[in-house]
């Protein structure tokens, strides 16, 4: 599912249900389609892009491909659109940005975070 594919919903006024994974590097092709997920590929640039649709959507990032420009770029701008960061996880851990009620809330989130890492790394 691409970013025009979440703005499109969001004109039918519908959003995606669970979190929209954003990875900076290549998508593998097991997440290609219908999964809720957007690739930005090495040296793109996140602040130009439009991120609007993800205005109130769980949004994580996964930093698949080394590329820190990439990476700061695009936490600065999906938090500038006012998508809700849930966290990111890159080095094969998970690093939890949103506010949880106890650390066992937090801890699922870090756990979340590194299994899809794994996933997207395979």
């Amino acid at each position: 599912m691409s970013l025009q594919d979440i703005r499109a919903m969001r004109i039918a006024r519908t959003k995606p249900s669970g979190v929209v994974a954003v990875v900076v590097g290549e998508l593998p092709k097991a997440y290609r389609g219908a999964q809720a997920a957007i690739e930005l590929k090495p040296g793109c640039q996140p602040q130009l892009m439009d991120w609007r649709p993800l205005v109130g959507v769980w949004v994580a990032l996964y930093h698949v491909k080394t590329d820190w420009p990439v990476m700061d770029a695009a936490v600065k701008a999906l938090d500038a659109a006012g998508a809700k960061l849930l966290g990111f996880a890159q080095n094969g851990e998970g690093y939890p940005l949103a506010t949880f009620e106890n650390d066992t809330d937090k801890n699922k989130a870090a756990q979340f975070l590194r299994r899809e890492l794994e996933a997207l790394c395979q």
